[in-house]
């Protein structure tokens, strides 16, 4: 399991890339990436086992699809120029 202030770390970021504007995709990944080699250090020096490693990636996976999801919300709700 995470240490205290590595949990609250990685829910700040979790939390980042979910008020981050839709557009801003770079800023997304970026956040994203930081939490899932959080992670893989984690794994690395045996603090978590592997089926929480997954489940962790899992949240990461579903931050990331969030994201997309609002940008394809906002792209579809943009008028187009006519």
């Amino acid at each position: 399991m995470f240490n205290k202030t590595a949990r609250q770390l990685f829910d700040e970021r979790l939390s980042k890339v979910h008020t981050t504007p839709p557009g801003d995709l770079v800023a997304t990944e970026a956040e994203l990436s930081y939490a899932a080699g959080m992670v893989a250090y984690a794994l690395f020096c045996g603090d978590i086992g592997h089926e929480e490693h997954n489940l962790i990636n899992m949240r990461i996976d579903m931050a990331r699809l969030g994201a997309v999801a609002r940008q394809c919300r906002q792209h579809r709700a943009e008028p187009v120029g006519v």
